[in-house]
């Protein structure tokens, strides 16, 4: 549709526009009208029955009930506002009529033709309706209005006539009406007059403006309009101007663009190439000659295949249709792919291939040639550092794991409280840390002069379990030592075959001594050359762990001896003694068995200290507790339990085989022949004091107690004898005790 019949059409469109809202707003007020008549109809209806119902303090009944009243009322209305009025009861009968209209009076009203009275009766809701008599020339509008007597009780109604307040209302109406009309009227010739000028106007404006867009059109870029005014037309014609002169501006600039865009083609470093809608190279930049392997001038103008053969990116054939230039000119859809070009010279180059279809008619595509070879080499040594660090993360997570076990390893060790205990660990912990090879820990004895297998683990036994410190060249070297195939080291004297294996020992050294050794051996070291150095780091770590606990060890056995032990006999003390014997004593009281306790007592032992010297005094002391040990048995505990005097307790042991054994033992000591410096020392004898559980306490303390009273009654009755079973009904158990010095020994 042209501009000029749009506007027409417009233009019409809001004339009519315009007559339509006349219409509604006649047809409202007239709508209106008829309601506000209503409205006030029924509000004069409501005061008149509300003064037909109401009761006045002089009158015994409302007027509503005296018919008489009722009916000078009507009149006395009519006469003011000659309006009709008239008063119905409930059954609709005329109860009151308008002067002229007292035949009525008595007869039902009738003249409602929807009944509007007696709905009224019914709901009590106002009403307005035409009366329909045939007694009347013109139609008269009443209103219904009901009269109450009790709150909410309906006893008649009144109508009243309304007929002078609508005629009012319409002549007010259509006063209104002619205002509208003629507005509207006016409205729309000013309309039409608008679109006459407007058209004109718009008309001079377009033909200006044709004139320029079609001198444009046909390639004058130099066209102008000139039109020179205030309006809107004049603002489009300077915009036209100045659009054709940027066009002209921008139009140079292309050009320029051009040989700029052809420059950077030219310069870039991708390989370009436009392929027509037939798939004949049609031009390259030289990044393209250069990837293909082929002059610019060889190249243009050929099919694509002959010149490009694309390969794909593991270098085997692509099927038929497959590459992406086929892809995009079969689809005409954007295809991208990694392939290899195969150059002239053999040589395969991987590139990323891009084919993006031309928006033309004759189809064509633009291919571009990235040279990935970099990127790929680039991608390799990424994954070779990848690899390598695998690698190394696997090495440092078996580090880490080798690290645990040695901290679970050296924690077990040092809870350990025996050599037997700690060598069990280490033959169950040692599978973990060396998987596949067999080996064993060889222990120093104190005296420096044997080496003996404490643990083993592994199928295979490749060292004897008893060798000489010197019989190893780890011992004698004080490092490791390592033999086997392709190895020029000799064998240790204590290897238990001269087979294809391979072999290592590892001295286990800690503060300042060398304890033993470990040995390993790898049943397939000649296909394992660096099974050696593969374990060198775990193999540090459990040498260290194991020689710093074996120390401890040994070094807490030293002092648990140093405490339990009295340094000058080698007996137990006094201490280790009592401990013993409380654990014993429960054990044996479980079991029902009888223990006994042999107090002994070196007799005149000053004097023969001051005779002889101190020396001499210890050389006895060795000799005695010498012999204690050689007539005790292994679960009889012997100790020195304080100065000359010595103690054996006898688990098992009744009083009588303890008193016959104390007599063995005092003999043995009587038959001692010492010399000392040269000097015999004569005749050594002691006294002899035998207790026994049950028979002579249930206590230690009661049992040593009357151990002791024994030994004193012995030494009162002349020493060198043997008393047993003193009890306290005994005469001599108050028998004063003699000191356990040496003087009075």
């Amino acid at each position: 549709m042209r501009i000029k019949t749009q506007i027409i059409a417009t233009l019409l469109s809001a004339a009519a526009l315009i007559g339509v809202v006349g219409a509604i707003a006649i047809f409202s007020q007239m709508s209106l009208t008829k309601s506000d008549a209503l409205a006030e109809a029924i509000s004069a209806g409501r005061q008149l029955a509300e003064a037909i119902a109401f009761k006045a303090a002089d009158a015994p009944r409302p007027v509503f009930e005296r018919p008489a009243a009722l009916r000078e009322f009507v009149t006395s209305q009519h006469s003011r506002s000659k309006r009709d009025l008239v008063v119905v009861d409930r059954g609709k009968i005329i109860l009151a009529d308008i002067p002229g209209e007292e035949r009525n009076v008595g007869t039902v009203f009738e003249h409602d033709r929807g009944n509007e009275v007696g709905r009224t009766l019914d709901d009590g809701e106002p009403r307005g309706f035409v009366e329909d008599s045939a007694d009347v020339s013109e139609a008269i509008n009443l209103v219904v209005v009901p009269v109450e007597g009790a709150p909410g009780e309906i006893v008649g109604a009144v109508l009243y006539e309304y007929t002078p307040l609508l005629q009012a209302a319409q002549d007010r109406t259509n006063a209104m009406l002619w205002l509208v009309g003629l507005s509207t009227v006016a409205a729309m010739l000013v309309a039409a007059l608008s679109a006459f000028l407007l058209l004109s106007r718009l008309g001079s404006g377009l033909a200006y403006l044709n004139r320029g867009i079609e001198a444009l059109a046909r390639g004058d870029a130099g066209a102008r309009i000139g039109l020179v005014s205030r309006d809107e037309f004049g603002q489009l014609a300077q915009g036209f101007d100045s659009m054709a002169s940027e066009l002209e501006s921008s139009r140079l600039q292309l050009i320029d663009q051009k040989a700029y865009i052809e420059d950077i083609v030219r310069t870039v470093a991708e390989g370009i190439a436009v392929i027509d809608g037939e798939g004949r190279v049609v031009s390259v930049n030289p990044a393209a000659a250069d990837l293909a392997g082929r002059h610019a001038s060889r190249i243009e103008g050929q099919e694509w295949r002959s010149i490009l053969d694309m390969r794909s990116a593991s270098g085997d054939k692509l099927a038929p249709g497959t590459s992406p230039v086929e892809l995009t000119l079969a689809t005409g859809r954007r295809h991208q792919g990694e392939v290899r070009l195969v150059r002239p010279d053999g040589s395969q180059l991987p590139v990323i291939a891009s084919c993006n279809p031309l928006n033309r008619a004759d189809g064509g595509i633009v291919l571009t040639l990235s040279d990935i070879s970099e990127l790929r080499s680039a991608e390799r040594a990424v994954n070779d550092r990848a690899h390598e660090l695998a690698v190394l993360n696997r090495e440092l997570k078996q580090t880490s794991e080798a690290t645990n076990r040695l901290v679970k390893l050296g924690e077990l060790l040092q809870a350990c409280v025996t050599f037997q205990e700690a060598f069990s660990v280490v033959g169950s912990a040692m599978p973990d840390f060396f998987g596949g090879l067999s080996g064993s820990v060889h222990l120093t004895s104190a005296s420096r002069n044997l080496v003996e297998e404490m643990a083993h683990w592994g199928e295979i036994r490749s060292s004897v379990g008893q060798f000489a410190p010197e019989d190893c060249w780890a011992l004698r070297r004080g490092q490791e030592h390592a033999a086997g195939p392709g190895m020029l080291t000799p064998r240790c004297n204590h290897i238990s075959e001269n087979g294809g294996r391979g072999y290592l020992c590892v001295p286990l050294a800690a503060q300042g001594e060398t304890l033993g050794i470990v040995h390993l051996c790898e049943p397939n070291a000649a296909d394992r050359p660096d099974w050696v150095s593969q374990r060198q780091q775990v193999l540090r770590g459990v040498v260290d762990t194991l020689a710093l606990a074996l120390a401890n060890l040994r070094l807490r056995e030293t002092l648990r001896q140093q405490s339990i032990r009295d340094p000058n006999t080698g007996l137990y003390n006094r201490r280790y003694l009592e401990e013993t014997s409380s654990r014993e004593l429960r054990r044996l009281e479980r079991s029902g068995q009888p223990m006994a306790v042999i107090m002994l007592d070196v007799d005149h032992f000053k004097q023969f200290n001051d005779t002889f010297g101190h020396e001499a005094g210890d050389l006895v002391l060795k000799q005695v507790a010498s012999t204690l040990l050689d007539h005790a048995r292994e679960s009889d505990v012997v100790s020195r339990y304080g100065g000359e005097e010595f103690a054996v307790m006898m688990p098992g042991t009744s009083l009588v085989d303890a008193a016959e054994r104390a007599e063995a033992l005092r003999k043995a000591v009587k038959q001692l022949h010492l010399a000392h410096r040269g000097r015999t020392l004569g005749t050594i004898t002691a006294s002899f004091g035998v207790s026994a559980f049950p028979e002579l306490g249930s206590s230690w303390a009661e049992i040593v107690n009357a151990a002791d009273r024994s030994l004193y009654q012995a030494k009162a009755d002349g020493r060198d004898r043997v008393v047993a079973g003193l009890r306290k009904t005994d005469p001599d158990w108050d028998i004063p005790a003699p000191g356990r010095s040496a003087a009075e020994g």
